[in-house]
């Protein structure tokens, strides 16, 4: 992520936990607030997602709703009163260029949402149906999919759905912050019992 901002003495207390991590600091904690960011998904299942993002100070946050957009005006009103240094918006048409769109696929409604992604840098899709998977795109030039079955028809529920979205947000978090240096694809799998991580399928 290339954008640049500057805190200010505020922000630099409210964020002083992730500033202090290693590998993140000051100009990562710049980096979050000066991204944009697209979450797409069932509300139910961007809730927790939206909270992370927000608390952690990400500067604007565009949502795309497959079912739940009309109960989910207090889910934004609790975003801005939790962190009024973001902005948090229902999308609707285009959204722009975006820094990062985090993709929760619960259900075929959120499935379908994919195809009205557009002009992003970085990709994270979370399917929490079962088997879980995560897909990190971190440069979405070329080919956005990594592996087909990311975008096949969505299924039952996994019982670790909720870990797997909030895994995949943590993964969001860290490729607009700069984390990690040269970051790579990769697909995350979740059979049950195990996790697999395949870099630059």
């Amino acid at each position: 992520m290339t954008n640049v901002y500057k805190l200010t003495d505020a922000q630099i207390e409210r964020y002083s936990r992730q500033i202090i991590v290693p590998r993140l600091g000051g100009r990562g904690q710049e980096r979050i607030f000066a991204s944009r960011i697209v979450i797409a998904g069932d509300g139910r299942d961007i809730e927790a997602p939206l909270a992370y993002l927000v608390g952690a100070g990400v500067g604007t946050i565009n949502l795309r709703l497959s079912s739940g957009q009309g109960g989910f005006a207090k889910n934004i009103a609790a975003a801005q009163k939790l962190n009024p240094d973001v902005s948090v918006t229902l999308a609707n048409g285009a959204q722009g260029r975006v820094d990062l769109a985090l993709l929760i696929l619960g259900t075929e409604a959120a499935r379908k949402l994919v195809d009205d992604i557009q002009d992003v840098r970085a990709l994270v899709i979370a399917r929490i149906d079962a088997p879980g998977k995560i897909a990190i795109i971190p440069e979405t030039q070329g080919s956005r999919v990594i592996d087909e079955s990311m975008l096949t028809s969505v299924g039952a529920r996994a019982e670790a759905a909720d870990f797997i979205a909030m895994l995949a947000t943590t993964e969001a978090f860290k490729l607009i912050a700069g984390y990690d240096e040269n970051p790579s694809r990769a697909i995350i799998e979740f059979d049950g019992y195990e996790t697999r991580v395949r870099i630059n399928p």
